[in-house]
């Protein structure tokens, strides 16, 4: 009886056949993705053109989640957001303008951070960010934009982003074109 057991055990352990070997590795893959995509990094679709010419509508983007980037959020990063006004249905793609603590102006189709004019190098130039405004971050909330500033609801319109809003940063484009987002 004993070795019946050690047997079949051997057999589940070592293998019992090809659709046996195929159905452990699919089962192992699953998990495995699983637990990647719920604790480490996920795959979104792009809803929109708010970020356009950089990201386009229907793109599929690759995130690291917050729980690994949470002091890594940098001012120009592109950034996937909990809507604040529905949480739970919408998320946005946007680009971290201000960060905690800072006064963001934007004044004549320009963005100032603390006064300074700040430089957005992945922006056509002649953009111009409008309606005109001025707001204080607190030290829990960021200012997100879109890169199509004329079609893009964001942190002009409400209000800055709390961090506990803020999913993750953006990896890389994965299709229908590969690259890193830090090169857009």
């Amino acid at each position: 009886m004993l070795e019946e057991k050690k047997s079949l055990l051997n057999k589940i352990i070592y293998g019992g056949g090809v659709a046996f070997d195929l159905g452990k590795w699919v089962i192992l893959g699953f998990v495995l993705f699983t637990i990647i995509n719920t604790f480490f990094i996920a795959i979104f679709v792009v809803d929109g053109v708010s970020m356009e010419p950089n990201l386009h509508n229907k793109e599929l983007v690759l995130w690291q989640k917050k729980a690994i980037a949470a002091d890594s959020l940098k001012r120009g990063e592109v950034t996937l957001v909990n809507y604040p006004g529905d949480p739970v249905h919408k998320k946005y793609v946007k680009r971290i303008v201000g960060l905690p603590g800072e006064r963001v102006d934007v004044y004549n189709g320009k963005v100032y951070i603390n006064k300074k004019l700040f430089t957005e190098d992945y922006l056509p130039r002649d953009l111009s960010s409008e309606p005109n405004g001025t707001w204080k971050l607190k030290e829990d909330q960021y200012f997100v934009m879109g890169d199509n500033r004329p079609n893009s609801n964001d942190s002009r319109y409400f209000g800055a982003v709390e961090s506990r809003f803020i999913i993750g940063n953006a990896i890389a484009v994965v299709f229908p074109r590969f690259m890193m987002v830090r090169d857009i």
